[in-house]
């Protein structure tokens, strides 16, 4: 499978990078695109076109989110390469709207799994297409943020976007 390759870099949440295969969106990265591919594991082949059309278009929906203008995404995502368990947290939290958020344990419950807050917080805090599935939009029961991929700053920053107030790390 051919794996194409993209960077964003914006100002609030620092360089982004992105790797899409035949089947859709594989990885989003809070890292320079050097750093994604030195770390990412993947084995480089020819790029993938549909790799690239995923790309493009994603490169043109996150600029438009990050600055207020876009609220969904509509890219292709490979599901296929993520596990079961987690797939379904990340499904559950690809259908949270913009501006709106859930708690660990809601998503735990909509799973039929009302024990598996912590199990479901793990799921997320691998999230291999952060900001895409937006797991920023996941908190604690408490309304804390907890836990991001490119820190705290980022989630609230990401919150604020969407209309929320957040101080000292909890949703106001």
């Amino acid at each position: 499978m051919g794996i194409t390759f993209g960077e964003l870099t914006h100002d609030s949440v620092g360089p982004i990078s992105f790797a899409a295969g035949d089947k859709g969106l594989l990885r989003v990265n809070f890292s320079s695109l050097v750093e994604f591919k030195e770390t990412a594991g993947f084995n480089e082949s020819a790029p993938s076109l549909t790799g690239l059309e995923v790309i493009g278009s994603l490169l043109a929906e996150m600029n438009e989110f990050l600055f207020g203008i876009r609220k969904n995404f509509s890219v292709m995502i490979d599901w296929d390469s993520i596990p079961q368990f987690q797939r379904d947290v990340l499904k559950i939290t690809a259908s949270i709207p913009y501006g709106g958020w859930k708690t660990y344990g809601e998503i735990a419950a909509r799973l039929g799994k009302p024990g598996a807050a912590r199990a479901v917080g793990s799921a997320l805090g691998s999230n291999p297409m952060p900001i895409v599935i937006p797991c920023h939009r996941v908190l604690g029961a408490d309304k804390m943020l907890h836990g991001y991929l490119n820190g705290l700053e980022t989630k609230a920053f990401l919150l604020s976007l969407e209309g929320h107030q957040v101080a000292d790390n909890r949703l106001v």
